[in-house]
């Protein structure tokens, strides 16, 4: 059987390195992927930790302020990816999720352990958002 010739990698093009071959981006100390097998044996053989029910943050509940003029810049972590970026009177949020789950199914999915970084009646006026993933926006949407 003839060696397929790999497919240029259509999101990146740049030199390789220690971590990228010119084509695929990959972990230098990883292993490689295992098995389906090994895959159903991890989520059905009782190996997998249990999802904690409640994990609060140490923190209190950001309350930002409603803008951030001139050259500032304030981050505030919602969670996992979501952030308000604030910077020249702008209001961005990346990634929002405050639902319970993020799953474009109610019941599936991981599901919140701690409440979001800034309460949903605490957000600031947002101008623009940035939805990296389409599940985010499904459980967004549905918040």
């Amino acid at each position: 059987m003839a060696a397929r010739k790999r497919a240029a990698n259509r999101y990146y093009s740049g030199p390789p390195s220690d971590h990228f071959d010119g084509t695929l981006f990959f972990n230098p100390d990883g292993k490689p992927p295992g098995r389906f097998a090994d895959l159903l044996k991890w989520q059905l053989g009782g190996e997998r930790a249990k999802w904690p029910a409640a994990n609060p943050s140490p923190f209190h509940q950001a309350r930002p302020d409603e803008r951030v003029d001139s050259g500032a810049l304030r981050l505030t972590m919602v969670g996992h990816s979501s952030l308000l970026i604030q910077t020249a009177g702008l209001n961005i949020l990346t990634d929002p999720v405050w639902s319970q789950r993020v799953s474009p199914l109610s019941f599936a999915g991981p599901k919140r352990v701690n409440a979001p970084g800034i309460a949903f009646s605490q957000l600031p006026p947002i101008d623009r958002r940035h939805y990296r993933r389409r599940r985010a926006r499904h459980a967004a949407q549905r918040a």
